[in-house]
This record gives structure tokens, sequence and C-alpha cells, in this order.
């Protein structure tokens, strides 16, 4: 029988979303434990969360974190760099260090046949890391040439420069790898100190998710961080500023055949009690490929590749923040339409069909974000680090399609201030400053 090509099949049912169940154990030295079983591949993943992120670091030592987590690999008494390289390599394990601004990961995927081997190497890396001074010199040299290739990225430009005008000297307004002065700053013995006070188990968590029976994983665990001691306190999230008034900035890339456009403000922690509406709003204004601003500058207009919106939540209040890089000559008119889908957001009501292709876009694809057990502990551990319920991901669907209109219109009252909200760009001055009449006084400045 021939399909009938010219009508859309009927779409199928939702995919259920299928957790696994987690055990929970908590070793004498206070390491928590939280433990998937899944045989039907033979790997496992795990993650290990620490109270180790940009939070703990002195601010004249910014990216001292991120730096201890790249070194943990760079050495320990017994193997230099190349051994340790050596070792991961006969592994065939995967392995990822890095701080974020509350905690710090150190992630692994293998094998089952190599369990026990790869928790070795997880316990001589985040235990037993040497730090060797060529290797902390060679690290520093590296991160330093990063810090400056980036000033020739105007992306990264205008990252930078927004986090720095909403939050000042906060810890949000900082990146997490530092900048060439504090990173300059870091020593070996700075990295063995910060190592020493906040590689602890005390508040950190183990996530395991794999192919490996309970009565293997217990003692395998035990072993070898049964004897790790001490106590890190938790990373509590700085105070939230005010908004900063409505500015506008221009940032001198002179050349620059395209401007990177920013209109970002303060915005809100995990777990407000309207964090749903806010997903649902976000994803209707600029959250997804046929949101409204990039439907608007890219494709009515065509001038971008791209437009997107984000609220990056996190244990305080991290920034809202629009972006897009357009033709120079568009910069001021691209500013306008973001104002202007953003006062709409606040002014009118969202349709019935912008509504249910949010919903679908955030809860239909929800399914295939925990197939892989490296997905379901990324999963879990954003649970723990920002405390959300346990039932989060299972009432997600539900509480996504619960949301209103009325709901989103709200969230972008309450959260966009169009009084409050910071227009960067990073562009060449004598081209795009003309296009930026009407906005307000521009204030002119160089690349820092």
């Amino acid at each position: 029988m021939t399909p009938d090509r010219t009508t859309r099949p009927a779409s199928a049912a939702p995919r259920p979303l299928a957790l696994p169940g987690f055990e929970r154990h908590r070793l004498p030295n206070g390491l928590r434990i939280e433990f998937a079983e899944r045989r039907d591949i033979p790997e496992v993943s795990l993650r290990l969360v620490l109270e180790n992120g940009a939070g703990a670091e002195p601010p004249s030592r910014g990216g001292l974190a991120e730096l201890t987590a790249r070194l943990l690999t760079a050495g320990t008494p017994n193997r230099d760099a190349m051994d340790v390289a050596r070792w991961l390599d006969r592994l065939g394990a995967g392995y990822h260090a890095t701080a974020g601004y509350s905690v710090g990961t150190v992630s692994m995927h293998f094998l089952t046949e190599v369990f026990e081997e790869a928790l070795d190497f997880l316990a001589a890396t985040v235990l037993d890391s040497a730090f060797p001074e060529r290797e902390v010199d060679r690290l520093r040299a590296e991160r330093l040439d990063e810090i400056e290739r980036q000033r020739d990225d105007p992306a990264t430009v205008a990252n930078l420069a927004t986090i720095a005008e909403l939050y000042g000297d906060g810890l949000y307004g900082r990146s997490v790898a530092g900048t060439s002065d504090t990173v300059a700053e870091i020593s070996r013995d700075a990295v063995r100190e910060f190592h020493e006070a906040r590689f602890r188990p005390s508040e950190s968590l183990l996530i395991v998710c794999g192919d490996v029976a309970p009565e293997r994983l217990g003692p395998a665990i035990e072993a070898r961080f049964g004897a790790w001691s001490g106590h890190a306190a938790r990373v509590e999230p700085p105070p939230a500023p005010s908004a900063p008034e409505s500015e506008v900035i221009l940032i001198d890339r002179p050349g620059s055949p395209q401007t990177e456009i920013r209109v970002a403000t303060i915005g809100v922690p995990y777990g407000t009690g309207d964090h749903h509406a806010i997903i649902v709003a976000n994803a209707i204004l600029g959250g997804l490929f046929n949101s409204r601003i990039n439907l608007n500058l890219r494709e009515d207009k065509g001038w971008t590749y791209g437009a997107r919106t984000g609220f990056r939540f996190r244990r305080g209040a991290g920034p809202f923040v629009a972006r897009t890089a357009v033709e120079t000559a568009r910069t001021g008119p691209a500013f306008e339409e973001i104002l202007r889908e953003i006062e709409a957001m606040r002014t009118q009501q969202v349709t019935p069909e912008e509504m249910r292709l949010a919903r679908n876009a955030l809860t239909l694809s929800l399914p295939l974000q925990f197939e892989t057990a490296a997905q379901i502990c990324g999963k879990v551990s954003r649970q723990r680090i920002f405390d959300l319920p346990d039932d989060y991901w299972e009432t997600y669907r539900g509480r996504i399609d619960a949301v209103t209109p009325d709901q989103v219109r709200e969230v972008c009252r309450k959260y966009l201030d169009c009084d409050r909200l910071t227009l960067l760009a990073v562009g060449d001055a004598a081209a795009a400053g003309p296009t930026l009449d009407g906005l307000g006084a521009v204030d002119v400045r160089s690349i820092a």
C-alpha cells in the first residue's frame, strides 16, 4: 500500500521518562555516594562533586580553582604527567576535571572491566596529585596564553564585559578561569594549599551509574576513599546585587565587520517558586530556534545566523543574557528589535501555539537527556549541587505543562525590567556608534 504523503502522520505518544533508582550511602568520613545500576551496556560513568569552585578562592587569585582542576593529572608522587597520561590511555577512559562558581567536578567514563583500576586513577589524581613545579609553570603559561587570545575573540570580550558590568567586583562579575593579573600570581604553593583546604570528603558527592553490582561498588570505593579525611565548608552563593539602571556600552573594536550584542540584567538562582514559568517564558522569547527573537532577527530580517536568550541559574542570582552578532550597520536596529520583543513579552499574552511549541520542546526531548550513564550522572549532579527536589525531573513535564500564559507574562514583568537592561556591543565604534542614536547616551570604551 502506498503511503499518503500529502498528510502529516499523527504524532506518536510521548516517550515516558524512565529514571533509574539511586541508592544512597555515606562513608564515615562524610563522603556521600549515590549509585544507580544499569546492566544493559558494559560501561560506568561517575562524577565526583566537590565544594571547591571559584567562590572558595581568594579574588586576588582568580582562576585558582580551575587551574588546580587542570593540574590533577599533571603528576602524582610515583608518576609524572606522561606516566599519568599513559595510564589513562591504557584504561581507555574519559576523564574531565573542571571548576564552576560553586563546585568543582571530576568526571570519568570507562568500561566495566576496568572499574577497579579506574577508581585507582580517580583516587590518585584527586587525593595524591603532586603538582610538580614545572607542570604548574607550564599550565599557568598555557592559561595566560588563552586569556591573551581571548582578547581577539569579540564574543568572549562581550561576555566578560557584560558580567563585569552587572556584578562589578562580585564573584559572578569575573571569569571562573581568572584574568591575566590573577593567574600570573598563582604559585605552586597556592595550588597545594587550595587542594589541601578544598579537596575534602565531608561535603563531597560521588555519583556512579552503570554496569557494576552494588556488592562490588561499595568495597571498591571504601578501599580507595575510606581513609580520605577533612572538612570543606559548602560554597555559599554571593548576595544578589541590584540590577544596574539601563545603559548603552560600546566597546571599540576597530575594523570589525560585525557587532557582538548583549542585552542583560541580574536574573535569579535555581529553585525560585516561578522556576518553570521562567523556563517557558525564556523558551518563547529566545531559548529555542523558533523563539521570537531568533525568528525576528534571523528568519524575518536576515541580520544574524542566530539570536538566543537565557537565564543562567546558579546557587546565586546568575544573569539573564540575550545575545547575537549582526552586521555593524544593524547594531542599533538589532538592539531595538530585542527590546521590542522583551517589552512585548511583558505587556502582551503569548499565543496558545507558542505555549504548545515551548512545552513540547522542553518536555518531549527530556527522555533523550537520560539515555546514557554520563547524562544521568550529569542530571543528578545538577539536582544535588543546586538543592533541587528529589522528584525534580519526574515532575518536570507536569510542571512545565501547568505553566499558563498569565504566568509567562508575569515572570517577564518581574525579571525583565526594561529600565534595568544593560545594552553592550563590541564592534567598530566609528561604524556602529551612529546606529545607536535613540537608545540613550553611549559609553564608548576600549578593549581592556
